[in-house]
């Protein structure tokens, strides 16, 4: 099996949190968008639980787990992107 390399991973990480925050931010308005409350990356996180809540009839514990599932998987895609990319 080969190494993970902790670096690309933290750094996918970062990449998620400012994509959640940019979503965040996205959904407020704009006198508050850029605010310490508006940039806080677990209110992207709820809006992607509340998307797949309304679109597919779930209930909210179904939802966020479906929506933290996913952003598992993004990390993960993410953490291989990067490392495909960097690395030979």
């Amino acid at each position: 099996m080969k190494k993970i390399n902790i670096l690309f991973l933290i750094i996918s990480f970062i990449i998620l949190v400012i994509a959640c925050s940019a979503l965040s931010m996205s959904a407020v308005a704009s006198n508050y968008r850029y605010t310490w409350i508006a940039m806080n990356p677990w209110n992207g996180v709820e809006g992607i639980a509340f998307t797949i809540g309304y679109f597919l009839h779930t209930g909210k514990t179904v939802s966020l787990l479906l929506s933290l599932g996913l952003l598992l998987i993004m990390w993960w895609r993410l953490y291989a992107l990067l490392k495909r990319t960097f690395t030979h």
